[in-house]
């Protein structure tokens, strides 16, 4: 499992605020995805509604979620980021900030594996929840980060 945190380090710099450090990073996409491109027919349909759906729960939640997308967990905020991609699939650049919330909008995030990947489902505070396929390894890492960065949080502020 290449270090997608250590891929994307180098190139989302830019993107965060003074202070700001980066916890936890890893590739994902809205849950569906894969469906809609290897089913054909009925099944991509179906898969093209469920990301539909996912997209949507992001909006509502201030996320915007895609397909060639990486998550970011700094201590204060989650974001999303466009990603490029080398052939061998090694990130090779962070594109664009998609969107950013703060960690006090986010109730949870938890992983748990679905057949032969996982799914990474952030519950916004008093939203739906928004889940991303990807890899599960991955997904239990930034869910563990996630943990520690609002338990640290929490304690600062306490």
């Amino acid at each position: 499992m290449a270090d997608q945190l250590g891929q994307i380090r180098q190139y989302a710099q830019v993107f965060l605020d003074d202070g700001e450090e980066l916890v936890a990073a890893m590739t994902a996409s809205p849950r569906g995805k894969n469906t809609a491109v290897a089913a054909g027919g009925v099944g991509s349909m179906i898969g093209a509604k469920m990301v539909q759906g996912q997209v949507k729960n992001a909006s509502a939640a201030g996320l915007r979620v895609e397909s060639q997308m990486a998550l970011v967990l700094t201590q204060r905020r989650l974001l999303t980021v466009k990603v490029g991609y080398t052939l061998g699939g090694t990130i090779n650049g962070v594109k664009e900030l998609l969107s950013a919330i703060g960690l006090d909008e986010v109730a949870a995030i938890e992983a748990k594996r679905f057949g032969l990947g996982g799914v990474l489902t952030i519950t916004p505070r008093g939203g739906q929840p928004i889940k991303l396929e990807c890899q599960v390894g991955r997904a239990r890492q930034f869910a563990e980060a996630f943990a520690l960065a609002t338990a640290a949080s929490s304690a600062a502020a306490g």
